[in-house]
């Protein structure tokens, strides 16, 4: 799937996140600073998985959290193409951090996007892992 229908579906499958769950992100260039974040940990986490590493749990957690950021943005008017751009700067910006710094942003994020997942709903939760464990096959994938 590519990255232009993956961010719209997410969208699609977050749309019922309960007001509870929405209480996470202070807005979109947080957020995107937060994904950022989470993706350059997912990549490190897809490639041990790839090597045999069990670290498959806590790729799921990063994964999910990442989704569950993104589909806050989305439901509060977020477009793809501002994401984009926002997700771009921010990748920038979190690639030229000192590696304390980019560690500490990484768990302030997983813990938020594990909260927004906490608070959401069990189907919510369920639309949230589904869509975690299609990304997983994805990155881990031999291709």
């Amino acid at each position: 799937m590519t990255s232009r229908l993956i961010l719209p579906t997410l969208a699609v499958a977050l749309a019922g996140l309960s007001t509870a769950a929405l209480a996470g992100p202070a807005g979109a260039p947080h957020a995107a600073a937060c994904v950022a974040a989470l993706k350059a940990q997912e990549a490190e986490l897809a490639d041990s998985v790839k090597a045999g590493e069990p670290r498959e749990p806590v790729l799921l957690k990063v994964v999910r959290s990442g989704i569950a950021i993104i589909g806050t943005q989305y439901l509060a008017g977020l477009r793809e193409g501002e994401a984009r751009d926002l997700l771009k700067s921010a990748e920038r910006d979190f690639d030229s951090l000192p590696p304390a710094t980019a560690q500490e942003r990484q768990a302030a994020c997983l813990a938020e996007g594990e909260a927004l997942y906490s608070h959401a709903s069990p189907l919510e939760r369920s639309l949230i892992t589904t869509a975690a464990q299609r990304r997983i096959r994805r990155l881990t994938s031999a291709g």
